[in-house]
């Protein structure tokens, strides 16, 4: 059997290292200013990548549900911006619209 300590810490640092590694390579004041941007936008991109996939699949049979709570998080998320607010108004209008049986 494998040492499962020994395999959890090499884990660990296999994943860290690459994560830890940049902040004391880089100095983000150093940046030319579109670097900057683009880098800011990294999150949000990643975020979508993710969670699309899973959200149109999520509620199997009705594929209308996840289009109106994506769209109900576009909206939030665009006039409101940042994430905690549009997942939570995307997730409330999941559970009102399963309640109501609709769609």
């Amino acid at each position: 059997m494998m040492n499962v300590k020994g395999l959890i810490l090499g884990m660990m640092l296999v994943t860290m290292l690459p994560r830890i590694i940049p902040f004391y390579l880089f100095d983000t004041d150093k940046l030319p200013p579109f670097v900057k941007v683009f880098l800011s936008y990294v999150p949000y991109t990643v975020l979508g990548a993710l969670v699309l996939p899973g959200s149109l699949t999520a509620l199997s049979g009705n594929w209308m549900i996840p289009v109106v709570c994506l769209g109900v998080a576009w909206i939030v998320g665009w006039h409101k911006g940042g994430l905690i607010l549009p997942v939570t108004s995307a997730v409330a209008t999941a559970v009102l619209i399963r309640m109501a049986g609709a769609m």
